[in-house]
């Protein structure tokens, strides 16, 4: 972010985020699409969830990890529904469910 905004200006930024469902789906994302480089520890992490559903777990909870760190330095987020999971995108949302009902108020 500090690298496209070198004289002070701002730039609205939306991120995308998409959650992962599979080590294997954490392998392709890494390796075949151009621009994403997942790191190392997400790679383990990915790697040590044992069955689909762990897995589709671990991947919801990087995402909400991920979301609570982006979110004071982007203006919005897509939030992807992986393979048309869309409880995923939903549960990646509901992070912000109740901090973002506080600021509200």
């Amino acid at each position: 972010m500090k690298r496209m905004e070198p004289d002070g200006s701002h730039i609205p930024v939306v991120a995308g985020i998409c959650p992962l469902t599979s080590y294997r789906n954490a392998e392709f994302m890494n390796n075949e699409v151009p621009g994403i480089s997942i790191p190392r520890a997400i790679m383990d992490r990915m790697r040590k969830a044992d069955t689909g559903d762990a897995a589709r777990a671990e991947g919801v909870r990087i995402a909400q990890e991920t979301l609570v760190a982006i979110r004071n330095m982007v203006q919005g987020v897509q939030i992807a529904a992986p393979f048309g999971r869309y409880a995923m995108a939903v549960e990646v949302a509901q992070v912000l469910g109740t901090d973002a009902a506080s600021k509200n108020t």
